[in-house]
C-alpha cells in the first residue's frame, strides 16, 4: 500500500471516529478501568551469555512487549529469549540488555535512544507500534519516527543490523472489544503498511514477518500483553531471522 493511499485512509479514518467519538471515549474508559495492571521484571534489564570468540551486542527497543510486562525476568522476555538463543546458533559471547517502557510511543522512544545512539551493537530489536495505536497516531508521523529511530543507530560507521517486529495485533487484542476494536484494527493494519513501506527502502533494517502473539492462549490475563508463550516463538524467529541475514552479509561481502 503507497503511502499516500494510506495517509488518505488514515484522513477518513478521523473523520468516522470523530463522528463516534462518544461512543468510543466510553468504551475507551471502560478498558481502562477494567484492564489490571501488571508490573514489569524487577531484576536488571541486561545479562551476558558466555560463548567463544567473537562477542555479539543486542539492544532491544521497545514498549511492554519488550519491557516484559507480567513476565517474571528479563531473561525471560523477548531480548533475553532471542540472545539466548543466538549464543546457541552462532556459539559468540553474548551481551544483551533492554531499552523499553510501558506505555511509550515511538516518539518518546527515541528521545530514550539519544543516549544510546553512540554505542556499538551488532543487532537492534525493535518492536512498537501497540501505543501508537492506541494514540491514533498520523501514519505520516508514524513514519517520520521509523526513519528518526533508524537514523539515530546509522550514525557510527558500524551500522547494526536492525529488525523490527510488526506492529503488534491491537485489533485481536482479548480485552478490546465492539466498536473500539474496529478503530484500533484499521489504525494498527495502517501503521503496519507503513512500517513495511518505510523499511523497504533502508539498508540493513528488516522487517519480521511473523506476528506474534495471534491467539488467546497467547496473552496474559489482562487481555493485553503477551505471555510467555508468544515470546517463545517470536524470539525463535527472530534468532533465526538474525542468522539467516549474517550469513546473507558475510557472503555478500
Amino acid at each position: 500500500m503507497k503511502i499516500f493511499i494510506i495517509n488518505v485512509f488514515s484522513i477518513l479514518g478521523y473523520l468516522v471516529i470523530a463522528l463516534f467519538s462518544p461512543v468510543l471515549w466510553y468504551q475507551g474508559k471502560s478498558l481502562k478501568i477494567k484492564v489490571p495492571r501488571l508490573p514489569t521484571p524487577s531484576d536488571r534489564p541486561y545479562g551476558f551469555f558466555h560463548g567463544v570468540g567473537k562477542s555479539f551486542k543486542i539492544l532491544g527497543l521497545g514498549e511492554s512487549a519488550l519491557a516484559g510486562v507480567g513476565i517474571g525476568k528479563h531473561a525471560l522476555t523477548l531480548t533475553g529469549l532471542t540472545a539466548a538463543k543466538l549464543n546457541k546458533l552462532l556459539g559468540y559471547n553474548v551481551n544483551w540488555e533492554i531499552l523499553a517502557e510501558s506505555g511509550i510511543s515511538l516518539k518518546r522512544l527515541n528521545k530514550l535512544i539519544i543516549h544510546k545512539s553512540d554505542e556499538k551493537f551488532d543487532l537492534v530489536l525493535v518492536s512498537m507500534g501497540g501505543n501508537d495505536v492506541f494514540q491514533l497516531t498520523p501514519p505520516w508521523l508514524w513514519k517520520k519516527n521509523i526513519e528518526i529511530c533508524v537514523r539515530l543507530f546509522f550514525k557510527n560507521e558500524k551500522k547494526p543490523l536492525i529488525l523490527f517486529s510488526p506492529v503488534p495485533p491491537v485489533g485481536k487484542f482479548p480485552a478490546i472489544r465492539g466498536p473500539l476494536r474496529i478503530v484500533f484494527g484499521l489504525w494498527e493494519n495502517l501503521l503496519q503498511a507503513c512500517l513495511a513501506q518505510a523499511i523497504n527502502s533502508m539498508d540493513n533494517v528488516h522487517l519480521l514477518d511473523v506476528r506474534f502473539p495471534d491467539c488467546k492462549k497467547y496473552y496474559l490475563e489482562d487481555g493485553i500483553h503477551p505471555s510467555s508463550l508468544a515470546y517463545g516463538p517470536w524470539s525463535e524467529k527472530l534468532a533465526i531471522m538474525t542468522v539467516e541475514l549474517l550469513k546473507q552479509k558475510k557472503i555478500g561481502n
